[in-house]
């Protein structure tokens, strides 16, 4: 369970390598010119199987695609696949006809057969193992002649097409030398990378023999651009100053610094990414093991003061695990199951539960004060910082003495069964299906369990709506939701974003990644 925390935990760290071109069919037909864009980490290596950084996956989509893609707000769209037929156990999938890799070679079903087979592997260590296909327990069938490929399970999943459809797919030259991912692209993706400078830029060029894009795109269609200079740009501020020089056409600014763009000409989108999710540890012996100190703690909490706080003012409360722009179920609310910010109610429930408030004003029982350990990313921005400190403000007002604790590899502490009480995690999910593994299965050292939730109404919940394939297992999984909410197993407390700026561009995206398709050079 580790894996399937590591793929949606925003922001991992990448691994600088150098890199050179790769071969391909360069040279574009559309009138569109040369696109600055600025990525806000090297990717490191760039093997689209084991690189789910955001870094990676945005170098990656310009020359991979996965057999769907996933337009916020809109029904999936195909990319490899012409069409798909699901339910909870199986998914087919038929190919585009024509769809050529960068090498000039048709794409077979048995090339998608083949990615599946080498992302399975253990050796290869995908991150997405368990989180766009099953660990284990499915079987994958590829018919060349009908260009169909066929994915059973031997366990029930709402979502196949969601997370099945995601996962990009290697040609066969990649493949038959898997080490030569690491540094090189073999995709059907409209571009091609033909250079790169590890941490400074990487350079790609529209494919002459594109036609397969999704609404009919092809490398003539007007204001595609032709070549793309991607630059390694890791500070915010340096990206809002090449954004407002005309530098970059195209970057991400977080935080403040988005002030000052907002009068400038762009093409915005606010992205949520990195929520602040509080997790309780329920783990016997700690105080969130009580479920009446786990309402008193959420009780002293103002989600939406603490909200503001960490988003730097442009987020919102959450009342959902499921992003906006997550793949399905995004209109699910669970507010109603969220305890309100009641701080007479968070004390009356800690009296009643025999914590009671000694002389320093922080309660006791049996001789231990009500003392909790906060972890936090120690890489988190300042925003987050100061959230903390409010949260060890507001909870100090119902007698709690909460200690901040930063945390470099906070990630190690939860699954070892370390020393934590409360822990907030930036984890971005798009289904609600991920939550099932995230937050069940046995306790650590022996499993993924790290919270020690035993909420058997979410596990029987979570396990009925995995039998319905689809949308139509969003008012199951809802209920579900209702369920981690109202036993406190987490408590959501707001959205941050990120802005993405184009100047003189139009964009749309696939979850929360471009989807260089949609790219239009508009000066």
């Amino acid at each position: 369970m580790k894996r399937s925390i590591g793929a949606v935990v925003a922001g991992a760290a990448a691994i600088a390598l150098t890199l050179v071109g790769c071969s391909g069919t360069g040279g574009g037909g559309s009138t569109g010119g040369t696109l600055s864009y600025a990525i806000s980490a090297d990717p490191g290596k760039i093997n689209p199987i084991t690189n789910a950084t955001q870094a990676g996956e945005e170098v990656a989509a310009f020359t991979y695609e996965s057999l769907v893609s996933f337009p916020p707000g809109k029904d999936a769209e195909g990319l490899i696949a012409e069409k798909w037929t699901e339910t909870p156990t199986s998914v087919t999938f038929t190919l585009k006809q024509g769809v050529l890799c960068s090498d000039g070679k048709p794409l077979t079903a048995d090339d998608v057969k083949a990615t599946f087979a080498y992302a399975a592997d253990e050796k290869t260590g995908s991150p997405y193992k368990g989180v766009y296909f099953p660990a284990s327990g499915m079987t994958v069938a590829a018919d060349d002649a009908a260009r169909t490929v066929t994915f059973t399970t031997d366990k029930p999943q709402s979502f196949l097409v969601s997370t099945i459809g995601a996962l990009p797919i290697v040609c066969a030259s990649g493949l038959a030398d898997p080490s030569s991912l690491d540094t090189k692209a073999f995709g059907t993706g409209p571009y091609v990378l033909d250079s790169s400078s590890p941490g400074q830029t990487y350079s790609f060029t529209l494919r002459k023999d594109y036609t397969w894009g999704p609404g009919g795109v092809t490398s003539t269609t007007k204001g595609l651009p032709q070549t793309v200079d991607m630059q390694v740009v890791t500070s915010a501020s340096t990206q809002a100053n090449m954004l407002q020089s005309g530098e970059l056409q195209y970057g991400a600014v977080a935080g403040t610094e988005r002030d000052r763009l907002k009068a400038g000409d762009y093409t915005t989108l606010d992205v949520p990414l990195r929520p602040g999710l509080l997790f309780f540890n329920q783990a016997e012996g700690r105080p969130g093991h009580d479920l009446a100190v786990r309402e008193a703690i959420a009780q002293a909490i103002d989600r939406k003061s603490v909200g503001e706080v960490s988003s730097a003012g442009r987020g919102k409360v959450l009342n959902t695990l499921i992003s906006d722009f997550g793949s399905a179920c995004t209109a699910m609310d669970s507010s109603a199951s969220i305890p309100g910010f009641d701080l007479k109610a968070a004390a009356t429930a800690l009296d009643a539960a025999g914590w009671k408030a000694g002389s320093d004003g922080i309660r006791e029982k049996d001789g231990k004060k009500l003392s909790l350990k906060i972890l936090y990313p120690a890489k988190e921005g300042q925003s987050t910082t100061a959230a903390i400190e409010l949260l060890q403000q507001e909870l100090a007002k119902a007698g709690i003495d909460a200690q901040p604790a930063p945390s470099g590899s906070y990630t190690d502490v939860i699954f070892q069964g370390g020393d934590w009480d409360l822990v907030w995690a930036p984890i971005y999910t798009s289904l609600p299906s991920d939550w099932q593994g995230i937050l069940s299965g046995e306790f650590p050292p022996n499993g993924g369990n790290w919270t020690y939730n035993t909420n058997q109404q979410y596990f029987d919940l979570a396990a009925k709506a995995q039998t319905i394939a689809g949308d139509a297992s969003c008012g199951t999984w809802e209920q579900a939701q209702n369920s981690l909410f109202s036993n406190l197993e987490v408590l959501p407390i707001s959205s941050s974003t990120t802005t993405l700026y184009g100047k003189g561009l139009t964009f749309g995206l696939s979850k929360t990644v471009i989807a260089p398709t949609t790219l239009r050079l508009t000066k």
